[in-house]
């Protein structure tokens, strides 16, 4: 998932095709070298080795990790979003009828319990009317904000939400089937559309009573420390509990493998060369995916930039004149 829908062969197809015209000689090509009528292959069809050059790797993005041998996580997804600990809320309203004369505080600030945030005038009888001071009466953010200089108020008025943030909960979604595979205290991860290169550890702290009659899903609340208040309320969200962890095997990053089902493969560094090597893949959970067969640990595998390597020419090295071998043919038979 990770939420940004892309039209990925479109997407890598244009990123390549950007860096062969900006380096169109890659590293193939060498001064003093001859190619003759030979030409590049396309790496994607044959499966030749590919050679980069140090500002071609720079600018098409390549980064390696190691084969590694690990467990893998088994995991339930849902899909979740983000809201706040609800006993982290805090509504600000008046007692009394009057008009506001300052307002201190804006939609998202942060404010510290007991921080000025409004001033009112009372229409009690007085000379000069008296006026009160409203103030924060806990930490937290404003997400909510409905007074204005000189507007009316009356008592119970909502005039400002303030929630904490620096710990939210992801509210999942839970299928029924994956029910009986929740339990409190499990580890988390939480990922949302506005950071899809990270995810946010948490653990799950309440597990819903019933199942929603609509979706027939458990909500499932997953508790998330919060310290930068990155995670904000109403954003969507994708959760992986984690239930349990494989045997021990050959693991990459799941980003490093491309193709289709049983046509697997992955971009292996071997020097300064890059080579297209199937594998043959097995469980995976919402990071890594087991190799089966093709890899071994400590194989240096391409992590980023690999999509755009399959639509680089693949090396040709230098050859030797067609008309060279038929001048040494001619001496050998005189």
């Amino acid at each position: 998932m990770r939420f940004i829908l892309k039209d990925i062969h479109k997407c890598g197809l244009s990123i390549a095709v950007g860096a062969l015209l900006l380096f169109p000689n890659l590293s193939w090509a060498h001064g003093g070298e001859q190619h003759g009528e030979a030409s590049p292959v396309s790496s994607g069809s044959l499966g030749g080795p590919i050679k980069l050059s140090e500002e071609a790797k720079k600018n098409l993005g390549i980064e390696t990790i190691d084969a590694d041998f690990q467990t893998i996580e088994t995991t339930v997804r849902s899909f979740c979003e983000i809201e706040p600990v609800p006993t982290k809320v805090q509504w600000i309203t008046t007692r009394f009828s009057g008009r506001v004369l300052e307002v201190f505080v804006n939609m998202g600030d942060y404010v510290e319990k007991g921080d000025l945030l409004a001033k009112a005038e009372s229409l009690q009888i007085g000379n000069p009317p008296p006026q009160v001071e409203i103030r924060a009466l806990a930490s937290g953010t404003i997400t909510e904000h409905h007074i204005f200089a000189g507007e009316s108020i009356e008592p119970n008025k909502m005039l400002f939400k303030i929630v904490a943030l620096k710990t939210v909960y992801s509210k999942c979604h839970v299928f029924e089937a994956d029910v009986g595979q929740i339990k409190h205290g499990q580890k988390s991860r939480v990922y949302v559309e506005s950071f899809p290169d990270k995810y946010f550890d948490g653990v799950v702290d309440i597990l819903g009573g019933q199942l929603e009659e609509g979706t027939r899903t458990l909500p499932v609340l997953i508790k998330i420390e919060n310290p930068k208040t990155e995670l904000l309320p109403n954003m969507r969200a994708e959760g992986q509990i984690i239930t349990g962890e494989t045997k021990q095997s050959i693991v990459v990053a799941k980003e490093a493998v491309l193709g289709e089902a049983g046509n697997d493969f992955v971009f292996v560094e071997k020097g300064e060369f890059y080579v297209k090597q199937p594998v043959v893949v097995g469980v995976h959970d919402d990071r890594y995916v087991e190799i089966k067969s093709g890899l071994l640990p400590g194989d240096s595998v391409v992590l980023k930039g690999n999509y755009q390597l399959q639509f680089v020419p693949a090396y040709v090295g230098p050859q030797k004149d067609k008309t060279d071998g038929k001048e040494d043919a001619k001496k050998k038979t005189q």
